[in-house]
């Protein structure tokens, strides 16, 4: 059992593929249930600047109970603030502790 400090989202897409006349489907993206989560930071800066446009550098290990969890993107919150939309890393689960780490 974890202590939670936040929350994490999985994207979920659904639909897409082709239509009755063999056309393109566009998927359609939303965000699924929130799940309870202890999120530690790894990196965090704010000092990226490229092409004169300022941008934060930023890296956390999420962990949540053990479950079934498969995601490409992931939006993490804590309890006062959004930190953002991540791409997934890695996701490994931890049967000895009976939980999963996302690394995003």
């Amino acid at each position: 059992m974890i202590i939670p400090n936040g929350t994490i989202c999985a994207k979920v897409e659904t639909g897409g593929g082709l239509d009755a006349n063999g056309n393109p489907v566009k998927p359609v993206s939303d965000w699924g249930f929130q799940i309870l989560a202890y999120i530690k930071t790894n990196r965090y800066s704010e000092l990226g600047v490229s092409d004169g446009n300022s941008f934060r550098i930023a890296s956390y290990e999420v962990l949540i109970d053990e479950q079934p969890f498969r995601a490409s993107h992931v939006k993490l919150a804590t309890k006062d603030r959004i930190l953002g939309e991540f791409p997934v890393m890695q996701i490994e689960k931890m049967s000895a502790v009976g939980a999963v780490k996302i690394l995003v």
